[in-house]
């Protein structure tokens, strides 16, 4: 095992840093964390993304041994996570598993940008993913493309972030069919750390239209086997299930969480109490489920909704976002999608 001097929290608590505007990751690894740095630059570690809205440190025994970073700007989930590190000797342990399920359990479905390749592995190993085909593997959490990633197999430009269920191991990357009928397919271009540890370019250089087809025939043939796939996977994911009260508050008064938006002015007190009205009614009327409490009310909250997206064919009827055949609740503003056809 490699020595380092390692920091230590004796309370066993993460250490986070949390802005609304953007943080330095490589900044904080520099000042705060240079053996983990050191070590990232040994294995010729490439950030992703060198800046993120939610650092987090992750230990092992009460030491640092490596951190995960988030973005709170997609428009697709509330937390999309940019970048993960681990020491060598630390992997393995399940420390990014015991990651994932905090995140569920106190906050929500996180999704992944650019996930590599051994992200998509561990998915499996945790039964968050699951291989469909001999190259396609489903995924409970979305994977994130950003825009300046994205490769069309049609050779056109796409504007906006991809958000997508589906990975090819094959090629390393994650996958969306835009267009069945015209096979249009894009997909993310090759990571570092899949070009060193996976081959990545060199499985990329074989293949062609007749590839692709291949795919578009398999979800097309398999379209509803798949959406249940996805489905069930997302059904055994461990959510935080919310209560009304502890969402909204009982009786005349708000929660805790409402309270808290209220005092950092991100509320004012009157318009706490309509949506706390508004969420009670579409919650006794069956519009929103316990699972997306929280997620309609930070989407009522928002004085801003992002703007309509082209990436996915199906839409929120509410809030017109992009949405998933399986999905039982739109993640972008929480509405019961049964209750909407």
């Amino acid at each position: 095992m490699t020595e380092h001097n390692y920091l230590i929290r004796e309370d066993n608590t993460q250490k986070v840093y949390l802005s609304r505007k953007t943080l330095d990751i490589a900044n904080i690894l520099e000042e705060e964390y240079s053996y983990i740095y050191d070590s990232m630059r040994e294995e010729n570690f490439l950030l992703k993304s060198y800046d993120c809205s939610l650092f987090k440190e992750l230990l092992w025994d009460k030491k640092v041994v490596g951190f995960v970073t988030y973005d709170f700007s997609r428009e697709f989930i509330t937390y999309a996570l940019n970048n993960i590190y681990i020491l060598p000797e630390f992997r393995g342990k399940g420390i990014f598993l015991e990651e994932l399920e905090r995140t569920m359990s106190e906050n929500s479905k996180p999704s992944i940008i650019e996930p590599t390749h051994l992200i998509v592995e561990m998915l499996i190993k945790y039964g968050f993913a699951e291989k469909i085909s001999d190259n396609i593997v489903a995924s409970a959490i979305e994977f994130i493309i950003p825009p300046n990633q994205v490769i069309s197999n049609k050779g056109k430009d796409l504007v906006e972030e991809v958000s997508t269920h589906f990975y090819d191991m094959n090629i390393s990357s994650s996958i969306h069919i835009m267009d069945y009928d015209d096979c249009h397919i894009v997909y993310n271009t090759p990571l570092n750390y899949d070009i060193i540890h996976y081959n990545c370019l060199e499985h990329r250089y074989g293949i062609d239209e007749k590839y692709f087809k291949e795919i578009n025939d398999f979800f097309i043939e398999k379209g509803d086997e798949i959406k249940n796939i996805v489905s069930d996977l997302e059904e055994k994911l461990p959510l935080k299930s919310y209560s009304l009260g502890e969402i909204v508050g009982e009786d005349e008064g708000l929660s805790d969480y409402m309270e808290s938006m209220v005092d950092v002015a991100h509320l004012s007190h009157v318009k706490a109490l309509k949506i706390k009205d508004q969420i009670t009614q579409e919650y006794n009327e069956g519009l929103v489920s316990n699972k997306a409490l929280l997620i309609r009310l930070n989407y009522l909250s928002q004085s801003k909704h992002a703007p309509y997206t082209e990436s996915h064919s199906e839409t929120c009827p509410y809030c017109k976002m992009p949405i998933d055949s399986h999905d039982k609740f739109c993640h972008y503003c929480g509405i019961n999608l049964d209750f909407m056809v």
